[in-house]
Protein backbone atom coordinates (compact mmCIF):
# COMPACT_ATOMS: atom_id res chain seq x y z
CA UNK A 1 0.00 0.00 0.00
CA UNK A 2 1.29 3.50 -0.75
CA UNK A 3 2.09 5.79 2.13
CA UNK A 4 3.03 9.47 2.38
CA UNK A 5 6.09 10.58 4.30
CA UNK A 6 7.88 13.79 5.08
CA UNK A 7 11.46 13.96 3.79
CA UNK A 8 13.03 12.91 7.12
CA UNK A 9 10.59 10.04 7.73
CA UNK A 10 10.94 8.76 4.18
CA UNK A 11 14.72 8.66 4.48
CA UNK A 12 14.53 6.64 7.68
CA UNK A 13 12.23 4.16 5.95
CA UNK A 14 14.22 4.02 2.71
CA UNK A 15 15.71 0.67 1.74
CA UNK A 16 18.75 -0.15 -0.34
CA UNK A 17 16.65 -1.63 -3.13
CA UNK A 18 14.14 1.24 -3.34
CA UNK A 19 13.84 2.85 -6.78
CA UNK A 20 13.73 6.64 -6.33
CA UNK A 21 12.01 8.93 -8.87
CA UNK A 22 12.22 12.67 -8.02
CA UNK A 23 9.74 15.09 -9.63
CA UNK A 24 11.05 18.63 -10.27
CA UNK A 25 9.99 21.75 -12.16
CA UNK A 26 8.62 25.27 -11.83
CA UNK A 27 5.88 25.92 -9.28
CA UNK A 28 2.52 25.44 -10.99
CA UNK A 29 3.84 22.96 -13.56
CA UNK A 30 1.73 20.20 -12.02
CA UNK A 31 4.20 18.32 -9.79
CA UNK A 32 1.64 17.87 -7.04
CA UNK A 33 -1.01 16.73 -9.53
CA UNK A 34 1.39 14.09 -10.83
CA UNK A 35 2.12 13.07 -7.26
CA UNK A 36 -1.61 12.92 -6.63
CA UNK A 37 -2.03 10.70 -9.68
CA UNK A 38 0.57 8.44 -8.07
CA UNK A 39 -1.27 8.37 -4.73
CA UNK A 40 0.52 11.35 -3.18
CA UNK A 41 -0.32 14.99 -2.50
CA UNK A 42 2.61 17.17 -1.41
CA UNK A 43 3.42 20.82 -0.73
CA UNK A 44 7.07 20.41 0.34
CA UNK A 45 9.76 17.79 -0.21
CA UNK A 46 7.72 14.71 0.54
CA UNK A 47 7.57 11.23 -0.83
CA UNK A 48 5.18 8.37 -1.39
CA UNK A 49 6.26 4.74 -1.22
CA UNK A 50 4.49 2.50 -3.71
CA UNK A 51 4.61 -1.29 -3.61
CA UNK A 52 3.49 -3.91 -6.10
CA UNK A 53 4.34 -1.99 -9.28
CA UNK A 54 7.55 -3.87 -10.14
CA UNK A 55 6.28 -7.44 -9.95
CA UNK A 56 6.18 -7.88 -13.75
CA UNK A 57 9.96 -7.39 -14.08
CA UNK A 58 12.46 -10.18 -13.56
CA UNK A 59 15.42 -8.26 -12.11
CA UNK A 60 13.68 -5.51 -10.18
CA UNK A 61 10.60 -7.49 -9.15
CA UNK A 62 9.56 -6.74 -5.58
CA UNK A 63 11.41 -3.41 -5.37
CA UNK A 64 9.49 -0.51 -3.89
CA UNK A 65 9.11 2.80 -5.76
CA UNK A 66 9.69 6.11 -3.95
CA UNK A 67 8.12 9.10 -5.75
CA UNK A 68 9.62 12.35 -4.43
CA UNK A 69 7.89 15.71 -4.95
CA UNK A 70 10.06 18.84 -4.71
CA UNK A 71 9.25 22.59 -4.68
CA UNK A 72 10.34 24.82 -7.57
CA UNK A 73 13.04 27.48 -7.24
CA UNK A 74 10.47 30.28 -7.24
CA UNK A 75 8.50 29.62 -4.08
CA UNK A 76 6.82 32.67 -2.54
CA UNK A 77 7.59 31.67 1.05
CA UNK A 78 10.88 29.75 0.84
CA UNK A 79 14.15 31.17 -0.50
CA UNK A 80 15.85 29.47 -3.43
CA UNK A 81 18.94 28.73 -1.34
CA UNK A 82 16.78 26.95 1.27
CA UNK A 83 14.98 24.96 -1.43
CA UNK A 84 18.33 23.85 -2.85
CA UNK A 85 19.52 22.88 0.63
CA UNK A 86 16.42 20.74 1.22
CA UNK A 87 16.59 19.02 -2.17
CA UNK A 88 20.33 18.42 -1.84
CA UNK A 89 19.95 16.96 1.66
CA UNK A 90 17.23 14.55 0.55
CA UNK A 91 19.19 13.43 -2.50
CA UNK A 92 22.41 13.10 -0.50
CA UNK A 93 20.87 10.96 2.22
CA UNK A 94 19.00 8.74 -0.22
CA UNK A 95 22.27 8.23 -2.13
CA UNK A 96 24.09 7.31 1.09
CA UNK A 97 21.40 4.69 1.74
CA UNK A 98 22.26 3.22 -1.67
CA UNK A 99 18.78 3.56 -3.12
CA UNK A 100 18.51 3.17 -6.90
CA UNK A 101 17.96 6.32 -8.96
CA UNK A 102 15.28 5.22 -11.42
CA UNK A 103 14.89 8.51 -13.25
CA UNK A 104 14.02 12.17 -12.82
CA UNK A 105 10.78 13.74 -14.07
CA UNK A 106 10.98 17.44 -14.96
CA UNK A 107 7.56 19.04 -15.45
CA UNK A 108 6.78 22.08 -17.62
CA UNK A 109 3.38 23.76 -17.98
CA UNK A 110 2.72 23.75 -21.75
CA UNK A 111 -0.05 26.35 -21.36
CA UNK A 112 2.50 29.06 -20.53
CA UNK A 113 2.78 31.04 -23.76
CA UNK A 114 6.42 31.97 -23.24
CA UNK A 115 9.51 30.51 -21.64
CA UNK A 116 9.91 32.88 -18.69
CA UNK A 117 13.06 33.85 -16.84
CA UNK A 118 11.84 31.76 -13.90
CA UNK A 119 11.44 28.71 -16.13
CA UNK A 120 14.92 29.29 -17.58
CA UNK A 121 16.51 29.62 -14.14
CA UNK A 122 14.78 26.47 -12.88
CA UNK A 123 15.94 24.52 -15.90
CA UNK A 124 19.57 25.66 -15.54
CA UNK A 125 19.71 24.65 -11.88
CA UNK A 126 18.04 21.35 -12.75
CA UNK A 127 20.70 20.64 -15.38
CA UNK A 128 23.45 21.31 -12.84
CA UNK A 129 21.72 19.06 -10.30
CA UNK A 130 21.62 16.19 -12.78
CA UNK A 131 24.89 16.53 -14.68
CA UNK A 132 25.51 15.30 -18.22
CA UNK A 133 26.08 11.66 -17.31
CA UNK A 134 22.57 11.34 -15.81
CA UNK A 135 20.64 12.93 -18.69
CA UNK A 136 19.60 9.52 -20.02
CA UNK A 137 17.51 9.14 -16.84
CA UNK A 138 15.70 12.48 -17.36
CA UNK A 139 12.12 12.62 -18.65
CA UNK A 140 10.93 16.11 -19.70
CA UNK A 141 7.17 16.05 -19.24
CA UNK A 142 4.72 18.70 -20.46
CA UNK A 143 1.49 19.20 -18.48
CA UNK A 144 -1.82 21.12 -18.77
CA UNK A 145 -2.60 19.93 -22.29
CA UNK A 146 -6.11 20.83 -23.41
CA UNK A 147 -6.50 23.76 -21.00
CA UNK A 148 -6.64 26.30 -23.87
CA UNK A 149 -8.14 24.71 -27.03
CA UNK A 150 -7.41 27.83 -29.10
CA UNK A 151 -3.66 27.58 -28.45
CA UNK A 152 -1.23 25.57 -30.61
CA UNK A 153 0.47 23.51 -27.89
CA UNK A 154 2.14 21.21 -30.45
CA UNK A 155 4.04 24.17 -31.86
CA UNK A 156 4.99 25.27 -28.34
CA UNK A 157 6.31 21.77 -27.56
CA UNK A 158 8.46 21.83 -30.71
CA UNK A 159 9.89 25.18 -29.62
CA UNK A 160 10.81 23.71 -26.23
CA UNK A 161 12.56 20.80 -27.94
CA UNK A 162 14.52 22.96 -30.38
CA UNK A 163 15.40 26.00 -28.26
CA UNK A 164 15.50 24.96 -24.60
CA UNK A 165 15.67 21.18 -24.24
CA UNK A 166 17.81 20.32 -27.25
CA UNK A 167 21.11 19.89 -25.38
CA UNK A 168 19.47 17.68 -22.75
CA UNK A 169 17.81 15.60 -25.46
CA UNK A 170 21.18 15.24 -27.19
CA UNK A 171 22.45 13.83 -23.88
CA UNK A 172 19.71 11.20 -23.74
CA UNK A 173 16.73 12.97 -22.11
CA UNK A 174 13.34 12.21 -23.64
CA UNK A 175 10.07 14.14 -23.87
CA UNK A 176 6.64 12.87 -22.78
CA UNK A 177 3.17 14.35 -22.21
CA UNK A 178 0.58 14.22 -19.46
CA UNK A 179 -2.46 13.68 -21.68
CA UNK A 180 -5.42 15.93 -20.81
CA UNK A 181 -8.10 13.99 -18.95
CA UNK A 182 -5.80 10.96 -18.63
CA UNK A 183 -3.16 12.37 -16.28
CA UNK A 184 -3.17 9.36 -13.95
CA UNK A 185 -2.74 6.88 -16.81
CA UNK A 186 -0.06 9.05 -18.44
CA UNK A 187 1.82 9.44 -15.16
CA UNK A 188 1.96 5.69 -14.58
CA UNK A 189 3.01 5.06 -18.18
CA UNK A 190 5.94 7.43 -17.64
CA UNK A 191 6.86 5.70 -14.37
CA UNK A 192 6.67 2.27 -16.00
CA UNK A 193 8.93 3.46 -18.84
CA UNK A 194 11.44 4.57 -16.19
CA UNK A 195 11.21 1.17 -14.51
CA UNK A 196 11.81 -0.48 -17.89
CA UNK A 197 15.08 1.45 -18.07
CA UNK A 198 16.06 0.30 -14.57
CA UNK A 199 15.32 -3.31 -15.56
CA UNK A 200 17.41 -2.98 -18.74
CA UNK A 201 20.37 -1.53 -16.84
CA UNK A 202 20.08 -4.34 -14.28
CA UNK A 203 20.11 -7.00 -17.03
CA UNK A 204 23.12 -5.33 -18.66
CA UNK A 205 24.76 -5.13 -15.22
CA UNK A 206 25.30 -1.39 -15.55
CA UNK A 207 26.34 0.02 -12.18
CA UNK A 208 23.72 2.47 -10.82
CA UNK A 209 24.92 6.08 -10.98
CA UNK A 210 23.43 9.00 -9.09
CA UNK A 211 22.89 12.60 -10.04
CA UNK A 212 25.82 14.99 -10.26
CA UNK A 213 24.96 16.69 -6.94
CA UNK A 214 24.78 13.30 -5.20
CA UNK A 215 28.22 12.32 -6.46
CA UNK A 216 29.62 15.73 -5.50
CA UNK A 217 28.29 15.62 -1.94
CA UNK A 218 29.03 11.94 -1.22
CA UNK A 219 31.79 10.65 -3.50
CA UNK A 220 33.73 13.92 -3.85
CA UNK A 221 32.88 15.11 -0.31
CA UNK A 222 32.07 18.62 -1.44
CA UNK A 223 30.14 21.08 0.68
CA UNK A 224 26.84 22.21 -0.82
CA UNK A 225 28.13 25.70 -1.81
CA UNK A 226 30.91 24.00 -3.82
CA UNK A 227 28.51 22.03 -6.03
CA UNK A 228 27.67 22.99 -9.61
CA UNK A 229 24.02 23.61 -8.70
CA UNK A 230 24.87 25.97 -5.83
CA UNK A 231 27.37 27.90 -7.94
CA UNK A 232 24.75 28.28 -10.68
CA UNK A 233 22.15 29.52 -8.20
CA UNK A 234 24.65 31.96 -6.66
CA UNK A 235 25.46 33.36 -10.11
CA UNK A 236 21.76 33.78 -10.86
CA UNK A 237 21.14 35.63 -7.60
CA UNK A 238 24.05 37.98 -8.25
CA UNK A 239 22.69 38.76 -11.71
CA UNK A 240 19.23 39.42 -10.31
CA UNK A 241 20.61 41.91 -7.79
CA UNK A 242 22.28 43.83 -10.60
CA UNK A 243 19.17 43.78 -12.81
CA UNK A 244 16.58 45.91 -11.03
CA UNK A 245 15.17 47.73 -14.04
CA UNK A 246 11.88 45.89 -13.63
CA UNK A 247 11.51 47.28 -10.15
CA UNK A 248 12.09 50.81 -11.40
CA UNK A 249 9.34 50.37 -13.99
CA UNK A 250 7.00 49.08 -11.29
CA UNK A 251 7.83 52.07 -9.10
CA UNK A 252 6.35 54.41 -11.69
CA UNK A 253 3.11 52.43 -11.92
CA UNK A 254 2.92 52.08 -8.15
CA UNK A 255 3.36 55.81 -7.69
CA UNK A 256 0.46 56.35 -10.11
CA UNK A 257 -1.76 54.35 -7.78
CA UNK A 258 -1.76 50.95 -9.53
CA UNK A 259 -2.55 48.53 -6.69
CA UNK A 260 -1.34 45.43 -8.60
CA UNK A 261 1.96 47.15 -9.46
CA UNK A 262 2.34 48.17 -5.80
CA UNK A 263 1.87 44.55 -4.66
CA UNK A 264 4.36 43.27 -7.27
CA UNK A 265 6.85 45.95 -6.26
CA UNK A 266 6.63 44.99 -2.59
CA UNK A 267 7.12 41.31 -3.46
CA UNK A 268 10.17 42.09 -5.64
CA UNK A 269 11.67 44.35 -2.96
CA UNK A 270 11.27 41.60 -0.37
CA UNK A 271 13.03 39.11 -2.65
CA UNK A 272 15.88 41.53 -3.39
CA UNK A 273 16.40 42.10 0.33
CA UNK A 274 16.77 38.33 0.82
CA UNK A 275 19.26 37.83 -2.02
CA UNK A 276 22.46 39.03 -0.29
CA UNK A 277 21.82 36.61 2.58
CA UNK A 278 21.04 33.81 0.10
CA UNK A 279 24.35 34.49 -1.65
CA UNK A 280 26.16 34.32 1.69
CA UNK A 281 24.40 31.03 2.45
CA UNK A 282 25.80 29.64 -0.81
CA UNK A 283 29.39 30.53 0.09
CA UNK A 284 31.68 28.27 2.12
CA UNK A 285 32.76 30.01 5.34
CA UNK A 286 36.53 29.94 5.96
CA UNK A 287 36.30 27.71 9.08
CA UNK A 288 34.38 25.09 7.08
CA UNK A 289 36.93 25.28 4.25
CA UNK A 290 39.73 24.81 6.80
CA UNK A 291 38.05 21.79 8.40
CA UNK A 292 37.41 20.25 5.00
CA UNK A 293 41.06 20.76 3.99
CA UNK A 294 42.32 19.22 7.26
CA UNK A 295 40.09 16.15 6.75
CA UNK A 296 41.51 15.66 3.27
CA UNK A 297 45.11 16.04 4.52
CA UNK A 298 44.59 13.64 7.44
CA UNK A 299 42.83 11.14 5.16
CA UNK A 300 45.73 11.18 2.70
CA UNK A 301 48.28 10.88 5.53
CA UNK A 302 46.49 7.86 6.98
CA UNK A 303 46.26 6.18 3.57
CA UNK A 304 49.99 6.75 2.95
CA UNK A 305 50.90 5.56 6.45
Amino acid sequence: MPGNHSADTALIDAQETDIVIPIMGVTGAGKSSVGSALSSCTSDIESVVVEGQTNNWRRIGGHRIVIVDTPGFDDTYITDSEILRRIARWLEESYRKKTILGGVIYLHNISHNRFTGTARRNLEIFKHLCGESALDKVVLVTSHWGTAPDQNFDKREEELKKRYWNTMMDGGARVERLVAGEERVSAWEIVHSILEGVETRAIQQIKPEGLQIQRELVNQRKLLPQTHAARELRAQLEQMIEAQTQMKALEGDATAGNAEAMAQLEEQEAKVKQMPQQIENLKVPFPMRLVQWMKLVVGRWISVG
